[in-house]
């Protein structure tokens, strides 16, 4: 098993960047929804390469999205 995308709902929302969208290099898998204004991941397309992580943490020091394992997502 490996990570996967999750998204801080809450925190993305503030920002309405969409920049993390335009990085992650699986084509539909980071997602974003323009009436709630936060993005989302189809966690069974994420091949957890972090990019996304990168860009918003990293990059434009937002920190909405972390890597989780996906049997902490089904738990939720």
């Amino acid at each position: 098993m490996y990570y996967v995308a999750e998204v801080i709902n809450e925190e993305c929302s503030k920002y309405n960047c969409k920049q993390c969208t335009l990085f992650c290099p699986e084509p539909n898998t980071l997602m974003y929804n323009d009436a709630e204004h936060h993005a989302y991941v189809i966690t069974e397309r994420c091949k957890g390469c972090a990019l996304c992580v990168y860009v918003c943490s990293d990059l434009l020091k937002r920190n909405a999205i972390r890597m989780v394992m996906p049997e902490v997502l089904a738990e939720k």
